[in-house]
C-alpha cells in the first residue's frame, strides 16, 4: 500500500502543482494496474524529512519508506511500475526522450516555479484575497497563520532568482507608517491647538499615505509586467521542445512524446498551468495573458488538465488520522523526534 500525501483538505490544493502532478501520475499510472494507494490531503510537512509535499510513504512489510516531491516520486513509480499505460514511464522513452523529459523537468522547477510564487504569494490581490485565507482550511490554529507567513516570505525571496521585485503593499511595508508616526510627532512637538495645525497634518498624512499606495500600485504593476514578459519565454520555450520533437507536425502543440499519452515532465507542465490560471484567483492576469497570447496551447493544456482532473478517483482519496493531522502537539513531538511515520 501507498500513501500519498498532499496539500489540502479533502481535495488537492492549488497552492502546489507538485501535489497535483504526483496525484495524477498515481491516477492515471496505477489505478488502470490494480496498485493500491490512497491519496491523503493532509497539509502537514512534517512528515517529510525536506519539510515539503508531495511525500509518497510506501509500506514494504511493515517498513516504511519514503519519496518527497515530484521528481523522486515520478522516478520511484517509473522504476517500480515499467508498464506503459497512458502513462509513458521513463523506461519506454528513448534517450534523447529521456533527455528532454529530465531537462524539461528541471527547467520547469527554474521557471514557472518561481512564477507560480509570485502568482499566489508575492501578488497582493492573491495572496491577501485568496492564498493566505485557504490556510485556515488546512491547518490549526496558530500553524495557520504562521505557514503562510512564511511561505510568503520564502516567495519573496525566491521570485528575486528570476528579477521579479517584492510588491511591498502597506499590509507588509512598515515604510507609509512610519512616515505617518513622523508627521503625527512633528504635529505634538508644536504645542499649538491651532485647529489649521491640525488640518495641516492631517492633508499631510493623507498626502503621505496616497503616495506610498501609488508606489505601491506601481511597482505591482511593474512586477507584473515582467511576469508576463517572463511567462511569454517559458511557454516558447515549451512551444519549442515540443517543435524540436514533432518537425513536421500540422500543429503547434500537442503531446511531447507519444500522441494521446503523457510523460512525468508533461505532468508537472499542465499541473503548473493548472494553478497559474486558477478560475479561484482574484488577479487572472497570467491566465488572461495566456489565453490570448498562447490560444493553441491554451486550448490543449485546458483540456488535457479537465481530463486528467477527471482520473483523480474520489475512492482513493482518504483523510488523515492520527500523527497524520497536523497539530501543535504533533508539530512538538515531531520537532522532538518523538513522532514518525
Amino acid at each position: 500500500m501507498m500513501d500519498l500525501h498532499v496539500w489540502g483538505k479533502s481535495s488537492i490544493s492549488v497552492i502546489d502543482p507538485e501535489s497535483r502532478a504526483a496525484a495524477w501520475l498515481l491516477c492515471l499510472h496505477l489505478t488502470p494496474q490494480n496498485v493500491n494507494f490512497r491519496i491523503v490531503p493532509s497539509s502537514n510537512t512534517n512528515l517529510a524529512d525536506s519539510n515539503q509535499l508531495p511525500l509518497l510513504v510506501v509500506d514494504n512489510s511493515g517498513k516504511n519508506s519514503k519519496y518527497e516531491g515530484y521528481a523522486e516520486i515520478a522516478r520511484y513509480i517509473c522504476d517500480t511500475y515499467p508498464s506503459e499505460t497512458k502513462f509513458i514511464p521513463d523506461g519506454k522513452l528513448n534517450s534523447f526522450e529521456l533527455m528532454v523529459n529530465l531537462t524539461f523537468t528541471t527547467y520547469l522547477s527554474r521557471t514557472l516555479h518561481y512564477v507560480n510564487q509570485y502568482n499566489l504569494y508575492v501578488n497582493s490581490q492573491n495572496y491577501e484575497l485568496y492564498t493566505r485565507k485557504l490556510f485556515l482550511n488546512y491547518l490549526p490554529f496558530p500553524m495557520m497563520y504562521n505557514q503562510p507567513l512564511k511561505f510568503h516570505e520564502n516567495a519573496c525571496e525566491q521570485v528575486q532568482v528570476v528579477g521579479l521585485g517584492v510588491n511591498k503593499t502597506l499590509l507588509f511595508s512598515f515604510t507609509a507608517e512610519k512616515q505617518v508616526a513622523e508627521t503625527e510627532l512633528i504635529h505634538d512637538d508644536s504645542g499649538s491647538e491651532d485647529e489649521d495645525g491640525v488640518v495641516i497634518s492631517a492633508l499631510h498624512e493623507k498626502s503621505i499615505l496616497s503616495k506610498e499606495k501609488s508606489k505601491a500600485l506601481l511597482r505591482e504593476t511593474k512586477n507584473s509586467l515582467r511576469c508576463l514578459n517572463l511567462v511569454h519565454q517559458y511557454m516558447t520555450h515549451a512551444i519549442g521542445v515540443f517543435k524540436e520533437l514533432h518537425p513536421e507536425s500540422p500543429v503547434e502543440f500537442a503531446h511531447f512524446f507519444r500522441p494521446k499519452k503523457i510523460s512525468s515532465c508533461e505532468l508537472l507542465l499542465y499541473s503548473y498551468f493548472y494553478s497559474l490560471v486558477s478560475v479561484a484567483l482574484p488577479d487572472r492576469f497570467i491566465a488572461h495573458y495566456l489565453e490570448k497570447k498562447f490560444p493553441t496551447f491554451w486550448s490543449f493544456a485546458t483540456t488535457i488538465t479537465e481530463a486528467l482532473n477527471l482520473t483523480l478517483d474520489k475512492s482513493k482519496f482518504r483523510a488523515a488520522k492520527g500523527s497524520e493531522i497536523p497539530s501543535l502537539w504533533n508539530e512538538v513531538n515531531y520537532v522532538l523526534g518523538l513522532q514518525t511515520i
